[in-house]
């Protein structure tokens, strides 16, 4: 699945498909430890849509806020309001959610949309908060 989410950002490189493969799964390893480390408790879940396989969370609940650590659904999932749907569960559940957002994946405007405001710049990410009303 990491690899299917991540394939678009690596594929410019031209890399043969071995190396590729290595890099995608070194990445992958290096994501998961790090996260470990720092969030220890959070949750990781598969998204499922109509009973198929559509994509990962991370999330680690702290009371009422959320920490979103990591989102991402297959493509063929995507631009169908399947990440709405997520996110406003999520806000359901909170009083306040955090996040960080590479400065150029389009997911920011959907947070924006979504009523997250940004909060610090800190290139190449940028984190944003939404906070209950």
């Amino acid at each position: 699945m990491f690899k299917s989410t991540r394939m678009e950002e690596f594929i410019p490189m031209g890399m043969p498909e071995e190396q590729l493969n290595m890099l995608i799964h070194m990445q992958f390893r290096a994501q998961q430890m790090s996260y470990q480390s720092q969030y220890p408790t959070a949750r990781h879940q598969i998204v499922e849509i109509n009973d198929r396989q559509a994509g990962y969370i991370i999330t680690d609940h702290q009371g009422e806020h959320i920490r979103l650590i990591f989102i991402a659904l297959l493509p063929h999932f995507r631009n169908q309001g399947n990440g709405t749907s997520i996110l406003e569960q999520l806000q359901q559940n909170a009083l306040r959610i955090t996040l960080q957002v590479a400065e150029q994946n389009p997911a920011r405007q959907l947070y924006h949309k979504l009523g997250f405001t940004e909060q610090v710049a800190s290139p190449p990410y940028v984190t944003m908060q939404w906070q209950r009303p």
